[in-house]
Protein backbone atom coordinates (compact mmCIF):
# COMPACT_ATOMS: atom_id res chain seq x y z
CA UNK A 1 0.00 0.00 0.00
CA UNK A 2 1.37 3.53 -0.69
CA UNK A 3 1.75 6.08 1.94
CA UNK A 4 -1.00 8.10 3.34
CA UNK A 5 1.93 11.15 3.32
CA UNK A 6 4.99 11.37 1.40
CA UNK A 7 7.22 14.32 3.01
CA UNK A 8 9.65 16.30 1.16
CA UNK A 9 12.67 17.69 2.66
CA UNK A 10 14.72 16.14 5.98
CA UNK A 11 15.21 19.46 8.37
CA UNK A 12 13.77 20.46 11.40
CA UNK A 13 10.29 21.37 9.41
CA UNK A 14 10.42 17.95 7.46
CA UNK A 15 11.32 15.95 10.42
CA UNK A 16 8.41 17.61 12.79
CA UNK A 17 5.94 17.32 9.83
CA UNK A 18 6.77 13.72 9.93
CA UNK A 19 7.09 13.14 13.63
CA UNK A 20 3.21 14.86 13.92
CA UNK A 21 1.83 13.25 10.79
CA UNK A 22 2.91 9.80 12.59
CA UNK A 23 1.48 10.75 15.89
CA UNK A 24 -1.63 11.46 14.55
CA UNK A 25 -1.98 7.80 13.32
CA UNK A 26 -0.94 8.39 9.32
CA UNK A 27 1.61 6.16 7.01
CA UNK A 28 4.55 8.32 6.33
CA UNK A 29 7.10 8.41 4.40
CA UNK A 30 9.96 11.12 4.38
CA UNK A 31 12.47 11.91 1.45
CA UNK A 32 15.69 14.25 2.09
CA UNK A 33 18.45 14.03 -0.95
CA UNK A 34 21.01 14.37 1.31
CA UNK A 35 21.64 13.06 5.07
CA UNK A 36 19.22 14.55 7.71
CA UNK A 37 19.21 17.90 8.95
CA UNK A 38 22.20 18.54 6.09
CA UNK A 39 20.53 21.99 4.95
CA UNK A 40 19.93 24.99 7.44
CA UNK A 41 19.21 22.94 10.27
CA UNK A 42 23.17 21.80 10.52
CA UNK A 43 24.62 25.18 9.66
CA UNK A 44 21.69 26.76 12.22
CA UNK A 45 22.45 28.47 15.74
CA UNK A 46 20.73 27.00 18.77
CA UNK A 47 18.45 30.42 19.20
CA UNK A 48 14.44 30.01 20.08
CA UNK A 49 13.36 34.03 19.75
CA UNK A 50 10.34 34.31 21.45
CA UNK A 51 10.53 38.41 20.29
CA UNK A 52 10.41 38.65 16.28
CA UNK A 53 7.67 40.69 14.74
CA UNK A 54 5.41 40.47 13.43
CA UNK A 55 2.28 38.92 16.13
CA UNK A 56 2.23 35.93 13.81
CA UNK A 57 6.39 34.85 14.53
CA UNK A 58 5.07 35.70 18.32
CA UNK A 59 2.21 32.64 18.43
CA UNK A 60 4.14 30.44 16.05
CA UNK A 61 7.44 30.86 18.71
CA UNK A 62 5.45 30.32 21.80
CA UNK A 63 3.59 27.35 20.84
CA UNK A 64 6.65 25.96 19.53
CA UNK A 65 8.60 26.54 22.40
CA UNK A 66 6.13 24.66 24.28
CA UNK A 67 6.40 21.58 22.06
CA UNK A 68 9.75 21.90 22.47
CA UNK A 69 9.90 20.84 26.44
CA UNK A 70 7.29 18.29 25.49
CA UNK A 71 9.97 16.89 23.04
CA UNK A 72 12.56 16.88 25.71
CA UNK A 73 10.86 14.69 27.77
CA UNK A 74 9.64 12.89 24.59
CA UNK A 75 12.55 12.11 22.38
CA UNK A 76 15.68 9.44 23.44
CA UNK A 77 17.61 11.56 21.68
CA UNK A 78 18.73 14.75 24.03
CA UNK A 79 17.88 17.87 22.08
CA UNK A 80 19.75 20.26 24.58
CA UNK A 81 16.57 22.49 25.09
CA UNK A 82 17.16 24.64 27.83
CA UNK A 83 15.57 28.32 28.70
CA UNK A 84 18.91 30.57 28.72
CA UNK A 85 17.07 33.45 27.94
CA UNK A 86 18.89 36.31 25.43
CA UNK A 87 20.45 39.72 25.75
CA UNK A 88 20.05 42.34 23.17
CA UNK A 89 22.68 44.95 22.71
CA UNK A 90 21.64 48.82 21.48
CA UNK A 91 24.70 50.24 21.07
CA UNK A 92 23.35 53.78 19.79
CA UNK A 93 21.77 56.08 22.66
CA UNK A 94 19.63 57.06 19.15
CA UNK A 95 18.15 53.84 18.36
CA UNK A 96 16.91 53.52 22.52
CA UNK A 97 13.87 55.50 21.43
CA UNK A 98 12.41 52.71 18.75
CA UNK A 99 13.65 49.68 20.75
CA UNK A 100 11.24 51.06 23.61
CA UNK A 101 8.25 51.06 21.54
CA UNK A 102 8.89 47.90 20.22
CA UNK A 103 9.49 46.36 23.99
CA UNK A 104 6.51 47.95 24.63
CA UNK A 105 4.34 46.67 21.58
CA UNK A 106 6.05 43.15 22.72
CA UNK A 107 4.70 43.79 26.11
CA UNK A 108 0.68 44.03 24.77
CA UNK A 109 1.29 40.61 23.57
CA UNK A 110 2.64 39.20 26.51
CA UNK A 111 6.68 38.63 25.08
CA UNK A 112 8.77 39.01 28.26
CA UNK A 113 11.11 41.86 27.75
CA UNK A 114 12.67 44.18 29.36
CA UNK A 115 14.79 47.43 28.79
CA UNK A 116 17.84 47.17 30.44
CA UNK A 117 20.33 50.80 31.00
CA UNK A 118 24.54 50.31 30.27
CA UNK A 119 25.08 49.71 33.75
CA UNK A 120 22.66 46.82 33.79
CA UNK A 121 23.48 45.66 30.55
CA UNK A 122 27.49 44.61 32.16
CA UNK A 123 25.73 43.39 35.59
CA UNK A 124 24.46 40.83 33.44
CA UNK A 125 27.68 40.39 31.56
CA UNK A 126 30.66 42.24 32.67
CA UNK A 127 32.42 41.14 29.57
CA UNK A 128 30.34 43.45 26.84
CA UNK A 129 32.45 46.76 26.21
CA UNK A 130 30.54 49.99 28.37
CA UNK A 131 30.37 51.74 25.09
CA UNK A 132 26.73 50.38 24.49
CA UNK A 133 23.62 52.02 25.32
CA UNK A 134 21.44 50.23 26.70
CA UNK A 135 19.84 46.59 26.20
CA UNK A 136 16.92 44.14 26.40
CA UNK A 137 16.77 40.99 28.24
CA UNK A 138 14.09 38.10 26.74
CA UNK A 139 13.64 35.91 29.63
CA UNK A 140 11.37 33.70 27.80
CA UNK A 141 14.04 33.06 24.72
CA UNK A 142 15.50 29.51 24.43
CA UNK A 143 18.57 27.12 22.98
CA UNK A 144 18.56 23.59 21.19
CA UNK A 145 20.61 21.53 19.29
CA UNK A 146 18.91 21.85 16.35
CA UNK A 147 20.43 19.08 14.19
CA UNK A 148 19.75 16.39 17.53
CA UNK A 149 16.17 18.17 17.20
CA UNK A 150 16.39 16.83 13.55
CA UNK A 151 17.67 13.61 14.41
CA UNK A 152 15.56 12.95 17.37
CA UNK A 153 12.15 13.72 15.51
CA UNK A 154 13.26 11.37 12.61
CA UNK A 155 14.05 8.35 15.08
CA UNK A 156 10.87 8.99 17.03
CA UNK A 157 8.96 9.08 13.41
CA UNK A 158 10.82 6.22 12.53
CA UNK A 159 9.57 4.39 15.73
CA UNK A 160 5.73 5.25 14.92
CA UNK A 161 6.45 3.50 11.33
CA UNK A 162 7.17 6.15 9.32
CA UNK A 163 9.35 5.47 6.51
CA UNK A 164 12.80 7.72 6.72
CA UNK A 165 14.62 7.64 3.61
CA UNK A 166 17.87 10.31 3.29
CA UNK A 167 19.94 10.44 0.25
CA UNK A 168 17.06 9.98 -1.98
CA UNK A 169 16.24 12.62 -4.54
CA UNK A 170 13.16 13.50 -5.68
CA UNK A 171 13.68 14.22 -9.69
CA UNK A 172 10.07 14.71 -11.13
CA UNK A 173 6.09 14.67 -9.95
CA UNK A 174 3.54 13.59 -12.21
CA UNK A 175 0.49 15.14 -11.84
CA UNK A 176 -3.49 13.05 -11.88
CA UNK A 177 -5.17 13.96 -15.26
CA UNK A 178 -7.13 16.76 -14.07
CA UNK A 179 -3.50 18.34 -13.19
CA UNK A 180 -5.70 19.18 -9.96
CA UNK A 181 -3.28 17.03 -7.28
CA UNK A 182 -0.31 15.04 -7.46
CA UNK A 183 -0.10 11.12 -8.40
CA UNK A 184 3.24 10.14 -7.47
CA UNK A 185 6.57 11.41 -7.13
CA UNK A 186 9.78 9.99 -9.32
CA UNK A 187 12.79 9.34 -6.99
CA UNK A 188 16.29 8.49 -7.50
CA UNK A 189 15.13 5.16 -5.54
CA UNK A 190 11.82 5.06 -7.86
CA UNK A 191 8.41 5.98 -8.06
CA UNK A 192 5.94 6.28 -5.33
CA UNK A 193 2.52 7.56 -4.55
CA UNK A 194 0.72 8.89 -1.60
CA UNK A 195 -2.60 10.57 -0.89
CA UNK A 196 -1.32 13.80 0.31
CA UNK A 197 2.65 15.10 -0.22
CA UNK A 198 4.40 18.10 2.06
CA UNK A 199 6.95 20.09 0.46
CA UNK A 200 9.59 20.90 3.18
CA UNK A 201 12.34 21.17 1.14
CA UNK A 202 13.87 24.63 3.36
CA UNK A 203 15.98 26.68 0.17
CA UNK A 204 15.31 24.11 -2.37
CA UNK A 205 11.33 24.37 -2.10
CA UNK A 206 11.22 27.10 -4.86
CA UNK A 207 13.24 24.67 -7.22
CA UNK A 208 10.85 21.80 -6.11
CA UNK A 209 7.78 23.74 -6.69
CA UNK A 210 8.80 24.24 -10.71
CA UNK A 211 8.47 20.66 -11.25
CA UNK A 212 4.53 21.37 -10.69
CA UNK A 213 4.78 24.99 -12.57
CA UNK A 214 4.38 26.38 -8.82
CA UNK A 215 5.83 29.32 -8.71
CA UNK A 216 7.00 29.09 -4.83
CA UNK A 217 8.93 32.50 -3.82
CA UNK A 218 11.50 31.00 -1.52
CA UNK A 219 14.92 31.39 -2.55
CA UNK A 220 18.12 30.71 -0.49
CA UNK A 221 19.80 33.18 1.86
CA UNK A 222 23.31 32.93 2.64
CA UNK A 223 24.67 33.35 6.01
CA UNK A 224 27.99 32.02 8.05
CA UNK A 225 28.73 31.32 10.87
CA UNK A 226 32.03 30.71 13.33
CA UNK A 227 32.63 28.07 16.13
CA UNK A 228 35.50 28.89 18.67
CA UNK A 229 37.25 26.21 20.62
CA UNK A 230 35.21 25.52 23.80
CA UNK A 231 34.64 27.96 26.77
CA UNK A 232 34.57 27.66 30.66
CA UNK A 233 30.42 26.76 30.80
CA UNK A 234 29.97 29.56 33.24
CA UNK A 235 31.65 32.25 30.96
CA UNK A 236 28.73 34.18 30.42
CA UNK A 237 25.18 34.29 32.57
CA UNK A 238 23.33 34.77 29.45
CA UNK A 239 23.96 32.17 27.08
CA UNK A 240 22.64 33.82 23.92
CA UNK A 241 23.50 37.85 22.84
CA UNK A 242 23.25 39.76 19.87
CA UNK A 243 23.46 43.61 18.58
CA UNK A 244 19.59 44.90 18.35
CA UNK A 245 21.28 46.20 14.77
CA UNK A 246 20.87 41.88 14.30
CA UNK A 247 16.96 43.22 13.71
CA UNK A 248 18.00 45.39 10.75
CA UNK A 249 20.14 42.90 8.79
CA UNK A 250 17.23 40.43 8.74
CA UNK A 251 14.89 42.53 7.06
CA UNK A 252 17.80 44.49 5.14
CA UNK A 253 18.10 44.38 1.36
CA UNK A 254 21.93 44.87 0.43
CA UNK A 255 23.76 42.25 -0.20
CA UNK A 256 25.63 41.64 2.53
CA UNK A 257 24.41 42.52 5.76
CA UNK A 258 26.55 41.62 8.62
CA UNK A 259 25.64 41.66 12.51
CA UNK A 260 26.99 40.57 16.13
CA UNK A 261 25.47 37.69 17.85
CA UNK A 262 26.92 35.33 20.22
CA UNK A 263 25.49 31.86 21.30
CA UNK A 264 27.23 29.94 23.87
CA UNK A 265 26.31 25.54 23.43
CA UNK A 266 25.83 23.32 25.90
CA UNK A 267 29.65 22.08 25.51
CA UNK A 268 31.03 25.26 25.47
CA UNK A 269 31.50 26.35 22.13
CA UNK A 270 31.11 29.69 21.11
CA UNK A 271 28.45 30.07 17.15
CA UNK A 272 29.51 33.45 15.87
CA UNK A 273 27.12 34.49 13.51
CA UNK A 274 25.88 36.14 11.87
CA UNK A 275 25.84 37.35 7.56
CA UNK A 276 23.23 37.34 4.88
CA UNK A 277 23.47 37.69 1.05
CA UNK A 278 21.92 36.64 -1.73
CA UNK A 279 24.34 34.18 -3.32
CA UNK A 280 22.05 31.54 -5.27
CA UNK A 281 22.92 28.16 -3.88
CA UNK A 282 26.66 29.10 -3.38
CA UNK A 283 27.74 27.96 0.46
CA UNK A 284 31.44 28.81 -0.44
CA UNK A 285 32.58 30.72 3.01
CA UNK A 286 34.02 33.99 2.11
CA UNK A 287 36.88 35.60 4.32
CA UNK A 288 36.14 38.92 4.08
CA UNK A 289 32.66 37.94 5.50
CA UNK A 290 34.02 35.75 8.47
CA UNK A 291 36.30 38.73 9.19
CA UNK A 292 33.50 41.53 9.25
CA UNK A 293 31.49 39.55 11.83
CA UNK A 294 34.67 38.40 14.17
CA UNK A 295 35.24 42.68 14.01
CA UNK A 296 31.66 43.09 14.95
CA UNK A 297 31.89 40.60 17.42
CA UNK A 298 35.15 41.96 19.07
CA UNK A 299 34.06 45.43 18.91
CA UNK A 300 30.87 44.03 21.87
CA UNK A 301 32.87 41.82 23.65
CA UNK A 302 36.62 42.67 23.48
CA UNK A 303 37.59 40.07 25.62
CA UNK A 304 36.98 37.02 23.43
CA UNK A 305 40.43 38.27 21.42
CA UNK A 306 42.10 35.24 22.44
CA UNK A 307 40.05 32.73 21.69
CA UNK A 308 40.27 30.52 19.09
CA UNK A 309 38.37 30.12 16.29
CA UNK A 310 38.20 26.27 15.00
CA UNK A 311 35.88 26.07 12.19
CA UNK A 312 33.53 28.26 9.99
CA UNK A 313 30.78 27.37 7.42
CA UNK A 314 27.88 28.72 5.57
CA UNK A 315 24.25 27.53 5.34
CA UNK A 316 21.23 28.60 3.17
CA UNK A 317 17.97 29.95 4.87
CA UNK A 318 14.61 29.94 2.55
CA UNK A 319 13.69 33.34 2.54
CA UNK A 320 10.22 35.56 1.06
CA UNK A 321 9.93 38.54 0.54
CA UNK A 322 7.63 39.26 3.71
CA UNK A 323 9.89 37.49 5.98
CA UNK A 324 7.01 34.98 6.92
CA UNK A 325 7.21 31.00 6.53
CA UNK A 326 4.62 29.56 3.75
CA UNK A 327 2.61 27.08 6.05
CA UNK A 328 -0.98 25.77 4.20
CA UNK A 329 -2.30 23.76 1.34
CA UNK A 330 -1.20 24.73 -1.82
CA UNK A 331 -3.69 27.07 -4.45
CA UNK A 332 -3.96 24.58 -7.39
CA UNK A 333 -3.29 21.34 -6.22
CA UNK A 334 -5.38 19.75 -3.62
CA UNK A 335 -3.47 17.25 -1.56
CA UNK A 336 0.01 19.41 -1.55
CA UNK A 337 1.05 21.29 1.56
CA UNK A 338 3.60 23.62 1.71
CA UNK A 339 5.86 24.07 5.05
CA UNK A 340 8.61 26.26 4.08
CA UNK A 341 10.09 29.80 3.85
CA UNK A 342 11.22 30.29 7.77
CA UNK A 343 13.96 32.34 6.73
CA UNK A 344 16.23 32.32 10.01
CA UNK A 345 12.95 30.90 12.29
CA UNK A 346 12.59 27.79 10.86
CA UNK A 347 14.62 26.09 14.26
CA UNK A 348 12.12 27.99 16.75
CA UNK A 349 9.34 27.48 14.50
CA UNK A 350 9.70 23.63 13.39
CA UNK A 351 7.78 22.04 16.20
CA UNK A 352 4.78 24.05 15.17
CA UNK A 353 5.03 23.93 11.92
CA UNK A 354 5.06 20.42 12.25
CA UNK A 355 2.18 20.04 13.91
CA UNK A 356 0.19 22.40 11.97
CA UNK A 357 0.73 20.66 8.50
CA UNK A 358 -0.38 17.36 10.21
CA UNK A 359 -3.92 19.27 11.93
CA UNK A 360 -4.33 20.45 8.32
CA UNK A 361 -3.88 16.69 6.29
CA UNK A 362 -5.80 14.94 9.25
CA UNK A 363 -8.93 17.49 8.71
CA UNK A 364 -8.94 19.43 11.85
CA UNK A 365 -9.33 22.75 12.85
CA UNK A 366 -5.41 24.63 13.23
CA UNK A 367 -4.25 25.23 16.80
CA UNK A 368 -3.70 28.99 15.02
CA UNK A 369 -4.70 30.90 12.79
CA UNK A 370 -2.58 30.98 10.15
CA UNK A 371 -4.47 32.27 7.03
CA UNK A 372 -2.22 35.24 6.75
CA UNK A 373 0.94 32.38 5.83
CA UNK A 374 -1.02 30.87 3.08
CA UNK A 375 0.98 31.70 -0.27
CA UNK A 376 -1.94 33.20 -2.05
CA UNK A 377 -0.74 35.97 -0.23
CA UNK A 378 1.70 36.45 -2.88
CA UNK A 379 -0.68 36.06 -6.27
CA UNK A 380 -3.17 38.56 -4.31
CA UNK A 381 -0.19 41.17 -4.53
CA UNK A 382 0.66 40.42 -8.25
Amino acid sequence: MHPDVVVIGGGIVGCSCAYYLAQAGLKVHLFERDALGSGASKAGMCHLVTWEEPKIHLDLARESISLYGQLAGELKEDIQFRQTGSLSIVESPQSMPAISEMVQRLHGWGVAAQMISTQEAIQFEPAISPAIAGGVFYADDAQVNPLYATVGLSMAAREMGATIDPYTEVTAIELNPGKSSIRSLQTSRGRIQADNFVLAAGAWSGVVGKMLDLELPIKPRKGHLVLTAPLPTDRFRVKTIFSAGYLESVKGSENIAVSMNLQQTVNGNLLLGSSRQFAGFDRTVEPHVISRMIQRTLSLLPSLKDVFVIRSWAGLRPYTTDLLPVIGKAPQLENLYIAAGHEGLGITEGPITGKLISQLVTGHQPAMDIDCLSMERFQLKN
